[in-house]
């Protein structure tokens, strides 16, 4: 009859191999640092989807619509309470513009002038022309207010962000609730769309 042995390990390796594996695994199934989102593009992508789930309180959602020669979409996080998405231009630097949309926001010592978006009301607070332009503009609605960081390069002229009259707009809330609907027969629950509990 032949014997097999069975290796002995020294006393100390198996607690030192299940420290390596939860290590190891650890690294393997942890979420990137920044996983980012794709920033929200005006129509009913999925990214819109996301933003609506995030701020469910918000008549509107702010997206990017055409972007104009020199600007580029910079990125985009999406969050419960808060979207945020930005522009780089190749003339007035990263992160040019950033539009962050949340339930509320604070728009004291800003001036109400008329609105060039439907179904908004628009603040603007001006930082700084010289030497670096610099402005805060606020769009309010009903559940949610969106608020335009303007943060161009020094020696960047203020003309430049107009595009952002073009580049950026709203989707109403209730289009992609009838989206959601009629697409995946489901409920984009808040605003325009109450669910069960």
């Amino acid at each position: 009859m032949t014997r097999t042995r069975t290796p002995q390990w020294p006393s100390f390796a198996a607690p030192v191999g299940v420290a390596v594996a939860a290590v190891v695994g650890l690294n393997i199934f942890s979420p990137a640092d920044d996983a980012g989102a794709y920033a929200p593009i005006c129509g009913t992508d999925h990214s819109m989807i996301l933003s609506a789930q995030a701020v469910p309180s918000s008549a509107m959602l702010p997206c990017v619509a055409a972007l104009p020669a020199g600007w580029s979409i910079g990125g985009a996080t999406i969050s419960s309470g808060k979207v945020s998405l930005w522009l780089d231009s190749d003339r007035a630097g990263p992160r040019a513009i950033t539009v962050t949309l949340a339930a509320a926001c604070d728009t004291s010592g800003a001036r109400q002038i008329p609105s060039d978006q439907p179904g908004t009301r628009r603040f603007e607070r001006p930082l700084s022309l010289l030497p670096q332009f610099s402005d805060l503009r606020f769009y309010t609605f009903p559940g949610g207010c969106a608020t335009y960081r303007f943060n161009f390069a020094p020696g960047t002229s203020s003309v430049l962000a107009v595009a952002a009259d073009s580049a950026l707009s709203f989707v109403p809330r209730s289009v992609l609730v009838d989206s959601v609907r009629h697409t995946e027969d489901q409920t984009l629950c808040g605003r325009g769309a109450a669910c069960r509990r």
